[in-house]
């Protein structure tokens, strides 16, 4: 359909808006480079004409491809991690950017007159962004992968707050131009999208991709059977038939049982609507699933896609093997009241915000770290079906009904992460006790390094390099630094090193055979300390011995340093295999998991805070979840907490951040429970469809 003259100019205005304002908004970052905020907007800019120029009908698979552009366009350096970055950077975008992005998008489809336009498809939405930012990390210098990811996560930040009010300057622009929004509908029309086979992998419009594969299996209508309606979700049932329903499932959710209801013109009057569920003397410990065919409604309604959606929604929460049991049961106590809203509502499936999606995402995050065979009466699950219960009682479908549950359910939240976080304040001191020996092998880790540089022999840089390196640490533990015990250690290898220096004048040996004694009884203490064996502890002494007969017998000129050996580097150690150990400190007893030898935390912040919580591998132990209780500031070591599980550890942050790449860790608050329910049914049913 062709564009009206118009709508060129308000395109084109649009456009020049968008990049100069993005422009701005990037300078202001002071985060990248002026070529660089020209590749982005060059990226942004060739995003929008291609949105633009493309008059065709989105498929299935553009829409399921969704967000994963960016990755494609990145497999061919060999870059997935990057791709994969750049790929979860545009969704929490789409994400952040919430009502102001979707009422662009509603405009844009008006404008376009375009109503299949996917919403992925925003030609402002942050895929447009993405697209720049390949050339972004070379115009700005960023050469390594850690520096490019670095990079992100500035950029990340401040996009998150600064997207927004661009979004909303855009909307206000289109609005003032009279373009209005296109009205919302759950579906696209019947003869969209015909096939799921392409792809069946998840998206963050899953839900787009769930209804439209539902829809595509609607059967053809007669000509003139469809609704005039210009909605797409437009019902083929009666008004009648809907409100009959709706009256019958209500009194079915007041009455705490099923029945037995028919729904008039649709099935038989002695039929009844749900058979599968409401059979005498049916019982499963599984929750059942309503979908339309159990609710006698014609496969040609399209609110049958609606329902329907919702149920593959509720299979994938049911079968999550993470959730508790309990919390399954309380969540399928409320099918009936998401049932009544996804048939008069069709914004469950495309706000984000939602009350009645949130309730469900709150639910699962009050219940983070329950065991899966948590007891129903465990406090959490009872207020919860509480909550439930009183939820189901309340009368009316709409999202005021949901919002006031809300309230609750974060004071729920709230209250745990406090009781979690007063639980953290008891390990305090243990905590500081880690960080004290973290800050203790950094001290160590810069005398020795300091120590080889002076290029000692290879045996005596072995034994600087391992074994006094442990006394160190041991002597630092026992008697703290800066102790008189730690400085002797510390001054006995100034003393060795000076040893070994050639001795050309009779103050010089004299001095040495004065400081020896002394220094080899200190090295003998640590070398005990340390564990070495004692035919290793000879043999270096001997070697020591062998070096200071060399400086005595050394005339002005001559070295003994190395003499004929190249110089050895200070050794750069592999962080290694991660150790645990464990501190106690009365009836508390705290997990440390750490490396073998001392490592710097990671140069880029932590994704986490206090009071997330994180689902990880530690030990042989198996996966864990556990919420932050506490982060050290100095060295950023984490302690998880979970009272349910006995869970009390404190992480090398370093070793979080491995896992959280190589994906066995993974942040479990801020979640949607829907959200991802959405994608596992969507990747399920593009599955059957593939195999069918």
């Amino acid at each position: 359909m062709a564009i009206h003259s118009d709508s060129f100019d308000i395109l084109r205005n649009c456009r020049l808006l968008y990049i100069r304002r993005l422009g701005a908004l990037l300078q202001d970052s002071h985060l990248v480079s002026g070529p660089a905020i020209a590749a982005i907007q060059d990226g942004a800019g060739a995003y929008f004409d291609e949105v633009i120029a493309t008059n065709k009908r989105g498929n299935f698979a553009d829409e399921v491809d969704g967000l994963t552009a960016s990755r494609i366009t990145l497999l061919a350096e060999d870059d997935l991690e990057l791709g994969i970055r750049l790929d979860n950077l545009t969704a929490r975008l789409f994400d952040n950017s919430g009502d102001s992005l979707w009422k662009l998008h509603l405009r844009f489809v008006t404008l376009l007159r375009r109503p299949e336009l996917p919403k992925s498809d925003n030609p402002v939405g942050p895929k447009g962004i993405c697209r720049g930012l390949d050339t972004l990390f070379g115009a700005a210098g960023a050469g390594s992968l850690d520096d490019k990811l670095n990079l992100l996560d500035q950029f990340e930040a401040y996009l998150r707050q600064n997207l927004p009010p661009l979004y909303t300057e855009l909307n206000a622009f289109l609005e003032n131009a009279g373009i209005d929004t296109a009205q919302p509908a759950i579906v696209t029309a019947p003869g969209g999208p015909t096939s799921a086979r392409e792809n069946p992998a998840a998206t963050s419009d899953a839900l787009a991709g769930l209804q439209q594969l539902l829809a595509a299996r609607l059967p053809a209508m007669p000509q003139g059977a469809v609704s005039t309606s210009s909605s797409a979700a437009a019902s083929l049932l009666s008004q009648s038939a809907l409100e009959q329903l709706m009256f019958r499932l209500e009194a079915l959710e007041r009455l705490g049982r099923f029945g037995p209801p028919v729904l008039p013109g649709s099935t038989p009057a002695s039929e009844p609507m749900m058979p599968a569920l409401f059979a005498d003397g049916s019982v499963s410990e599984a929750p059942k699933i309503i979908r339309s065919s159990e609710l006698g409604i014609p496969k040609s309604a399209t609110e049958s896609v609606a329902i329907d959606t919702l149920a593959m929604i509720f299979e994938a929460i049911f079968a999550d093997p993470e959730l508790p049991d309990a919390l399954k049961a309380i969540i399928s106590s409320l099918q009936i009241k998401l049932l009544k809203m996804a048939m008069k509502d069709s914004t469950l499936f495309t706000d984000s915000t939602h009350p009645a999606r949130l309730v469900l995402d709150r639910m699962a995050e009050a219940a983070q770290g329950l065991p899966r065979d948590v007891s129903p009466r465990h406090p959490v699950c009872v207020r919860l079906f509480e909550l439930a219960s009183r939820l189901r009682l309340e009368p009316g479908n709409d999202k005021d009904v949901f919002a006031t549950t809300l309230g609750d359910l974060d004071t729920l939240i709230v209250h745990r992460r406090e009781q979690i976080a007063a639980d953290a304040a008891r390990y305090q001191p243990l905590l500081e006790q880690l960080d004290r020996q973290d800050v203790q092998a950094s001290r160590v880790t810069q005398i020795i390094r300091a120590m080889l540089q002076k290029n000692p022999p290879e045996p005596v840089h072995r034994f600087l390099d391992r074994t006094w390196r442990q006394a160190m640490l041991h002597i630092g533990r026992e008697a703290g630094p800066d102790s008189p015990p730690w400085q002797e250690y510390a001054a006995a290898i100034d003393e060795l090193l000076w040893s070994f220096l050639p001795k050309t004048a009779a103050e010089e040996r004299k001095q040495l055979a004065q400081r020896v004694p002394p220094m080899l009884r200190t090295l003998k203490a640590g070398m005990e300390r340390a564990g070495l064996p004692n035919s290793e502890q000879e043999a270096f002494l001997d070697t020591c011995f062998q070096l200071q007969t060399q400086a005595l017998r050394a005339t002005a000129g001559t070295s003994t340093e190395n003499a004929g050996s190249p110089p050895v580097e200070p050794s750069d150690r592999a962080p290694g295999e991660p150790v645990s150990s464990q501190l106690r400190s009365g009836d508390l007893v705290l997990l440390s998991f750490d490396f073998p030898e001392p490592q710097s935390p990671p140069a880029r912040a932590p994704a986490y805070a206090p009071g997330d919580w994180i689902a990880t591998m530690l030990g042989d132990g198996g996966p864990c979840t556990g919420m932050v209780g506490r982060i050290s500031p100095d060295t950023r070591r984490v302690l998880l907490l979970n009272p349910e599980t006995g869970l009390a550890a404190a992480v090398h942050p370093a070793i979080l951040d491995r896992q959280f790449r190589d994906g066995s860790a993974e942040i479990r608050s801020g979640r949607s429970l829907f959200d991802l329910a959405a994608q596992r049914a969507l990747g399920q049913a593009g599955k059957q469809a593939g195999d069918s």
